[in-house]
This record gives C-alpha cells, sequence and structure tokens, in this order.
C-alpha cells in the first residue's frame, strides 16, 4: 500500500503549516504520531521502519538528508516501481526520530525571499517513509529456518510542493520560479490527460518533469492520494486561486486502486535483517562446537599425561 499526501498553492498561501509550526502540529507530523500509534497497538507484527528526504530544486534531486549527494537518479523496476538513487535512508524507531529527520532535512533546503514571501520555499520536497512489516513468530528466528516469510511493505509519500507564482524583480529567484512554474504546469498536464472525459488518453507527459516522473505510481492511481489545496484571500491572488481550485477539482477524478500485497521480497530489510542474525547465530554456534570439541581434546591429552605419570611412578 502507498499512499501520498501533497500540498499545492501559490506562495505565500498557507503550504507550510502542512508540515506545521513550533506551536501547530502539520499533516506531516500528525501522520507520523499515527503510524507509530498503530504500531503500538499491533503487538501481533513486528515492524521496520525507514525514512528518506529529498528536494527537486531547478530539476535537480538533491538527498536532504545527506546534502553532498546531488544529481540523484530516477529509475524503475518491477519490484520497486519507480525509485531515486543513491538515497540516504535512516531506519527509525519512534516519532521523535522522525521529526528530528525532517528537522535535518528542512535546514538543508533551498529557501529564500521573494517579492511575495520572506521564506519562501525553492524547491519540491519529497518525505518518503518506508514501513515493512510481518507476523511475530516463535519460529522467525530459527537457526534453520532460512525460508522467505511474507512481508507487507508500505509507503507514506509526504509532498510539500514549491508555490506557483508571478515573475519576480530577482534574476535568480526568475529562475527558480521558471523550474518550479514548468513542473507545476506539467503535473497540472498529466493530471488533465488523466482525467478527461471520453478521451483516449494518449502519451502522457511523465517524463516532462522530474516531479511527475516520480509521482507517475501516485498519478495513475496505484495509491491513495491526498491533495491539499491552498488558496491566498487576497485580490491580487484570484487568478492563481482559481488555478488552484481548477486543479483540485481534477485531481478528485482520479480513479484509485490501491493493493497491500504481501510480498516474497529479499530486498525488504526485515528479511535481510532476519537472514543476517540466522547467519550470525550459525556462526555462533560452529564456534562454540569448535570450542567445546578443543576443551574436550585438551582435557582427555591431559587425563593421558596424568595416567603416564602415574604409571610411571608405579
Amino acid at each position: 500500500m502507498i499512499a501520498t499526501v501533497f500540498a499545492y498553492g501559490q506562495t505565500a498561501s498557507g503550504k507550510t503549516y502542512v508540515g506545521g509550526t513550533e506551536t501547530e502540529l502539520g499533516i506531516i507530523p500528525r501522520s507520523v504520531n499515527n503510524v507509530f500509534e498503530y504500531i503500538k497497538q499491533a503487538i501481533t507484527r513486528e515492524f521496520l521502519l525507514r525514512v528518506s528526504y529529498l528536494e527537486i530544486y531547478n530539476e535537480s534531486i538533491r538527498d536532504l538528508l545527506n546534502p553532498i549527494n546531488e544529481n540523484l537518479r530516477i529509475h524503475e523496476d518491477k519490484v520497486r516501481g519507480i525509485y531515486v538513487t543513491p538515497l540516504t535512508e535512516e531506519v527509525v524507531t519512534n516519532s521523535s526520530d522522525v521529526i528530528t529527520l525532517i528537522e535535518r532535512g528542512e535546514a538543508n533546503r533551498h529557501i529564500s525571499s521573494t517579492d511575495y514571501n520572506l521564506h519562501s520555499s525553492r524547491s519540491h520536497t519529497i518525505f518518503q517513509m518506508v514501513i515493512e512489516s510481518r507476523e511475530r513468530t516463535s519460529m522467525s528466528y530459527g537457526i534453520n529456518n532460512r525460508s522467505k516469510e511474507a512481508i507487507k511493505i508500505s509507503q507514506l509519500n509526504l509532498i510539500d510542493l514549491a508555490g506557483s507564482e508571478k515573475a519576480t524583480s530577482n534574476e535568480e529567484r526568475r529562475k527558480e520560479g521558471a523550474y518550479i512554474n514548468k513542473s507545476l504546469l506539467t503535473l497540472g498536464t498529466v493530471i488533465s490527460k488523466l482525467t478527461e472525459p471520453g478521451k483516449t488518453q494518449g502519451h502522457i507527459p511523465f517524463r516532462d518533469s522530474k516531479l511527475t516522473r516520480i509521482l507517475q505510481s501516485s498519478l495513475t492511481g496505484l495509491t491513495k492520494v491526498a491533495v491539499i489545496c491552498t488558496i491566498s484571500p487576497s485580490i491580487n491572488s484570484i487568478e492563481e486561486s482559481f488555478n488552484t481550485l481548477k486543479f483540485a477539482s481534477r485531481v478528485k477524478k482520479i480513479t484509485v486502486h490501491a493493493k497491500n500485497d504481501e510480498v516474497m521480497d529479499d530486498k525488504a530489510l526485515l528479511q535481510k535483517y532476519r537472514v543476517e542474525i540466522l547467519d550470525l547465530k550459525s556462526k555462533l554456534q560452529s564456534a562454540n562446537d569448535i570450542i567445546v570439541k578443543e576443551k574436550e581434546k585438551t582435557e582427555h591429552m591431559i587425563a593421558i599425561e596424568r595416567r603416564e605419570v602415574c604409571d610411571k611412578n608405579k
């Protein structure tokens, strides 16, 4: 099961509150808290969670948890679907770990002042949490139990889109704005083609931007999607607000047929860790067997020497 939540709207329309502020929890921390509350109640299953955080800045993908990791690539395979690599993934055990990583990533995000906002996000960000789980069994870590177990892999994507905006006075901000508007325009085009009634979809330009390429699975109905559209009350923002509402009405028409299947996958970390634990137990058992044999051999040699000494003394 994959779930995607993203915020859409012009600059300074309130998208920041999706992430939350120091005094008010937003969608992201609330979602994280809900995940760990569910885990506490699911006592019959064991879980492993890992998170990543990336930004798309001027059509270049950057790892926010490891900022020197730039120009990341988008790949696709039958098992994982569409994914970005090489991307840092951190294993987390509680909501505090997650919030700390989000804050670490936010500190590395491109944010600048514009004509419309003092602290404006200049990039799209995608925070991803992968949740692996399986049933707890007493035989899970038996030394001889190397059979693959069914593992459920769920994924939560929390996406903060940079705001669409008009031309600004600063040259660098204009360049950033051009990239932002192009990717948002492509997003709108893709959704329009996906939801056009009574027509064959034809070519859908997912590859025209990094954003739509990464979101391809979400936009084609393979995931559960929630879109938060924000608008500004300013009279000067009527055109942008109208476009935002038009975008929201299109997104609502996307047909969702998400599934939550169990997989038998060696790439799942739970499976890999289980195999590693089994290997370590096997090696430890082998080492113990050798130690026992050496001890028995030593005791046997000592016993022979004692008998020889006793025979000589007689």
